[in-house]
């Protein structure tokens, strides 16, 4: 029998940047937390201007009105809602700003708020001004000062966590030594691991950082977040790299969740997965069973399952894995049925008769496009409307690729039509305005290599002609 080793915190994040989620969309998280097993909300969307760039100004009366409302939503749904304080520039000699900082943290109580994290993640990792700069020896000392200003507004019923400037890395550095030694050992310290968005994370990653911090940190899994440079990658796929033995090591663990919503609950569902059974979890069973539980019927699972498959590029598969998809078999089996084909399609690739039949071995690929055809209709017709939306980017470069590939094979069956090989690339060009990723360039390389083929073909049936 497995031991339970879930940690006591098990977060999603609202921290990304980009659109921050509609209070809606934060309504529909705290029913899927409370579906899943997640307990703690960490409220810190980075384009929020009140939270983060203009966290001086108070929030409207409205708008703590809506902090009122999703706390009593978290509280009736078991999930501790932690209201995230930033503080850009922040001046550590300058009283008014301990004061904003401290006057946001009341008002959030007001609204029955009782648990906060500070977060000095992506800001400069020096003194903004001299004043700090002479008042403190360093600046991990300064901000474990901030912390333990502000950790003695939080009751005893409340949390408080801290995330640090170095939030990354060998966590061995001075600064975190600094930090372990000064910040109240009531408060909790994010870490995401050896980088921004780890790949793998084991216990030994956190060995160092452990020791420095003098606790175990709360792991910020920076999984499937997809802000910034990954906006154009869906990361809906499962949670890999991350060792059983992980949880034990870690004070919590907070999966950080990106601007698509529904899109994230299908991969949250696989490290809710995780959480609940680390030692049994199967990535591939935990997804196949998210996307299930994400969709209205077997069809739409099988269309999600389907674009993820192709969508799959992130920071946990590395550029090596992205193209690691399942059409590729089919793809080498069709050429190889042709006699083969160059890495590079160009004047040398192999000629084959036109009168030679299809054979049996280019079949799967041809069901394949038909089948990207039906995803991609399915996809553009979820039942789920706000899943649908989410993918609409990814399922319209679905169903472009699968044009393509279509038209491509079109123009390979009849290579003297000059006009058909002419619409292959004219529709790689429309489909490539659609900069969301769906398997590279696999299928711009496979109509280039058709088209290639097909001119081949066309050229030798020209030349029997004439000897005939």
């Amino acid at each position: 029998m497995e031991i339970n080793m879930h940690p006591e915190r098990r977060g999603v994040l609202e921290a990304f940047y980009g659109r921050p989620w509609s209070w809606s969309e934060r309504h529909d998280t705290l029913d899927f937390m409370r579906e899943t097993g997640f307990n703690a909300y960490l409220y810190a969307p980075k384009n929020d201007p009140i939270h983060r760039n203009r966290w001086r100004e108070p929030y409207a009366t409205t708008e703590w009105a809506q902090f009122a409302r999703l706390y009593a939503h978290a509280q009736e749904a078991g999930v501790e809602l932690i209201f995230g304080l930033s503080a850009l520039a922040f001046q550590y000699t300058d009283a008014a700003h301990l004061a904003a900082l401290r006057g946001k943290l009341r008002a959030a109580q007001r609204c029955g708020i009782r648990s906060f994290a500070l977060l000095l993640d992506d800001i400069p990792s020096h003194f903004e001004n001299s004043r700090d700069a002479t008042a403190f020896p360093d600046l991990a000392r300064a901000q474990a000062w901030l912390a333990n200003e502000l950790l003695a507004d939080v009751g005893e019923d409340g949390e408080f966590y801290f995330c640090p400037t170095e939030y990354h890395g060998s966590g061995n550095s001075a600064y975190l030594w600094a930090l372990g030694a000064s910040v109240d050992a009531r408060t909790q310290i994010l870490w995401t691991g050896p980088d921004v968005c780890s790949p793998a994370i084991s216990v030994a990653d956190l060995s160092r950082v452990t020791d420095a911090l003098r606790r175990k940190p709360v792991l910020w899994d920076n999984f499937p977040v997809n802000d910034l440079d990954m906006q154009h990658d869906p990361h809906v796929a499962p949670l890999r790299g991350r060792t059983p033995e992980l949880i034990a090591a870690t004070a919590g663990y907070f999966a950080a969740a990106g601007a698509l919503p529904a899109a994230s609950r299908v991969a949250l569902r696989t490290t809710a997965a995780f959480l609940r059974g680390p030692h049994r979890y199967d990535p591939d069973a935990a997804f196949t069973e998210a996307a299930r539980a994400s969709t209205a019927t077997p069809q739409e699972a099988e269309a999600v399952l389907f674009l993820a498959d192709l969508a799959r590029r992130s920071p946990l598969v590395g550029p090596e894995g992205a193209l690691h998809h399942a059409l590729w078999p089919a793809i080498d089996a069709f050429w190889a049925a042709r006699g083969g084909a160059p890495a590079e399609a160009g004047p040398d690739v192999p000629r084959r008769p036109a009168t030679q039949p299809v054979t049996p071995s280019e079949a799967p690929l041809r069901q394949l496009v038909r089948d990207m055809e039906v995803h991609a209709e399915t996809l553009a017709h979820l039942v789920d409307l706000a899943l649908r939306a989410d993918l609409a980017p990814w399922t319209a470069k679905l169903a472009g690729w699968a044009r393509v590939a279509k038209y491509a094979l079109g123009a390979l069956d009849h290579p003297h039509d000059a006009r058909a090989r002419e619409y292959v690339l004219e529709e790689i060009a429309l489909v490539r305005e659609n900069f969301h990723w769906v398997a590279g360039d696999t299928f711009d390389t496979f109509a280039r290599r058709c088209v290639w083929a097909a001119e081949t073909l066309a050229q030798a049936g020209g030349a029997a002609q004439e000897r005939a």
